[in-house]
């Protein structure tokens, strides 16, 4: 099962390394994006059901950032169809922002 406080305390990491300039930008922007990585596909049903059903439009829109990553990774069909199920319930503002990584997911689709 996925810890959503866990989750969470990723999650603002993320926004505090987006909102600072650091020395090591990328290097914790990477290391949020395996945690998340992770998370995710461990267990891709769970993964997949928690992303649909317990992440607000905020916390999909930065995890939208690594859809590519989590397509890369599991290679499903599910996955792409959940995350345009997920669009599909987001704000306008939201939907907007992630068209591309969804496309840049279906692109790693291969």
């Amino acid at each position: 099962m996925i810890d959503k406080n866990e989750f969470n305390k990723i999650i603002v990491e993320r926004k505090r390394i987006a909102d600072e300039t650091m020395d090591n930008w990328d290097y914790g922007i990477e290391q949020c994006h395996e945690k998340i990585l992770a998370m995710i596909t461990d267990n891709l049903q769970e993964g997949l059901s928690f992303l649909e059903n317990e992440c607000s439009p905020d916390d999909i829109y930065w995890i939208s950032e690594m859809f590519d990553e989590i397509a890369t990774k599991t290679q499903s069909k599910e996955f792409i169809e959940a995350i345009h199920r997920i669009h599909d319930k987001m704000p306008e503002d939201i939907k907007k922002s992630i068209e591309i990584d969804i496309e840049s997911a279906e692109q790693a689709m291969g």
